[in-house]
């Protein structure tokens, strides 16, 4: 769903690379590094394609971002380490679940993380919805 989704939404765009799919191992270890399970939608997107080279993050970047992130974000935003990055628009902002104080994703929205103020914006109830307004420049 989500390959073919993405193949149609980005067939003039020439740098989208859909890559081959994550193992659950490299879906686990990703997420032991972020520290919270993913979402099912995450998991389901990253066991179909994991990255596409432009919107969605690889389980290897989103450990890369993770550490990144908390190595040197850490101490001007303290918040930082309660999202789960997975897609990033190429400016340095990135597209999250935020994590609940239970420790769980709230998946009921997607939000943009702006890098320049820590803010983070709803933009999509789903990925579905996210690459489809993310690749028609909606968000």
């Amino acid at each position: 769903m989500y390959k073919e989704l993405i193949l149609e939404c980005s067939k003039d765009i020439k740098w989208t690379r859909i890559q081959s799919p994550a193992t659950i191992a490299e879906i686990q270890k990703a997420e032991n590094i972020v520290g919270y399970t993913f979402p099912d939608e995450l998991r389901e997107l990253l066991s179909e394609l994991n990255g596409d080279s432009y919107l969605i993050l690889s389980t290897d970047q989103i450990k890369e971002n993770c550490l990144l992130n908390r190595e040197y974000l850490k101490e001007c935003y303290e918040d930082i380490d309660c999202h789960i990055f997975f897609a990033g628009n190429g400016c340095g902002d990135y597209y999250c679940y935020n994590v609940t104080d239970n420790g769980k994703a709230d998946t009921s929205a997607i939000y943009i993380w702006e890098h320049e103020t820590n803010e983070t914006h709803f933009v999509a109830t789903s990925i579905k919805e996210l690459i489809i307004r993310y690749y028609n420049s909606e968000i």
